[in-house]
């Protein structure tokens, strides 16, 4: 089945359920008037300290764009079944969100991507993104006149540098103290590789700092090799993730036996763990709006 026979049948499907909003039917703007709207894609969290981290970005997104509606998506369908289960809230996947605001008429469309790496999930939005872009290009009447994706935090040379500057700078006490850890998701996809690159773009700037992952590289072993060579013994962890959710609290500073903060205290360093994703750092927010810039800019009709 071709993503465009995807993406269609979605649309069909958000026209079939019409419901948007408290339960009302909301038809597509047929005046002709340009409509615009952000929608920003988070993998999601369903613990509170990790939504938290969302809602500033949206909060920040809102502050920079006052006039244009900004919605919400997550990735995870574990997580979205888990938050309308248990909360009884229901938060749309990027393809059902993007075909809600094609029927209700939004024209330009920009999409921030809270990615750090361009992975698996990334390319994955990338083919929803491009469904609905090529719908128009077509010369059907779906689909927006103009819709945006932005690049994930590490996407490109330049990247690296900032967002090193950009931590290094955030977590500065830290660094004079001792040794800031920065832990990712890690993954078996080539854009791995982002991680060992921004460990060489913090070491630029300070001893001081690394780069961990829970599933890729560098690994906990490399991580640990480092430390060592080092006078340091204090240690603070930080999740390299937009949210610090799940893996924040059980992998990276949980209780367990086998998470980072146990590990590395068994080994002798004095762990203290930073609950704070990516998303709750300010400066990591303008680097987000930013990201969003380079796509929004084109798009004013």
């Amino acid at each position: 089945m071709s993503i465009r026979t995807v993406i269609g049948a979605l649309i069909a499907m958000a026209v079939l359920l019409g419901v948007c909003g408290e339960g009302r039917i909301a038809f597509a703007d047929e005046s002709g008037e340009a409509r615009r709207g952000i929608l920003i894609v988070a993998f999601g969290s369903s613990v509170p300290e990790g939504e938290a981290a969302i809602l500033a970005v949206e909060s920040a997104v809102k502050k920079a764009w006052p006039d244009i509606e900004v919605r919400v998506a997550y990735t995870s369908r574990i997580i979205m079944r888990k938050i309308a289960r248990e909360q009884g809230r229901t938060i749309d996947e990027p393809a059902i969100a993007l075909a809600k605001m094609a029927y209700e008429g939004f024209t330009h469309v920009a999409v921030l991507s809270t990615h750090i790496i361009p992975g698996a999930e990334y390319q994955d939005l990338e083919a929803v993104v491009d469904g609905f872009r090529s719908m128009r290009e077509r010369g059907t009447k779906a689909g927006f006149e103009y819709i945006g994706l932005s690049m994930p935090l590490l996407a490109n040379a330049n990247d690296f540098a900032r967002l090193a500057q950009t931590l290094t700078e955030s977590y500065a006490s830290e660094g004079r103290d001792g040794a800031v850890v920065f832990v990712g998701h890690g993954t078996h996809h080539f854009s791995d590789a982002a991680y060992s690159a921004l460990q060489i773009a913090l070491w630029r700037r300070s001893p001081n700092f690394f780069v961990g992952t829970i599933e890729g590289l560098p690994s906990y072993g490399d991580v640990l090799a480092q430390l060592k060579k080092t006078k340091n013994k204090r240690v603070t962890l930080v999740p390299a993730m937009l949210v610090a959710g799940d893996h924040a609290q059980n992998d990276i500073g949980g209780d367990d036996d086998d998470s980072w903060k146990k590990l590395l205290s068994g080994e002798g360093f004095s762990v203290t763990p930073k609950f704070q994703g990516l998303g709750q750092v300010e400066a990591v927010q303008r680097l987000l709006i930013d990201k969003l810039r380079e796509v929004w800019s084109d798009s004013s009709p």
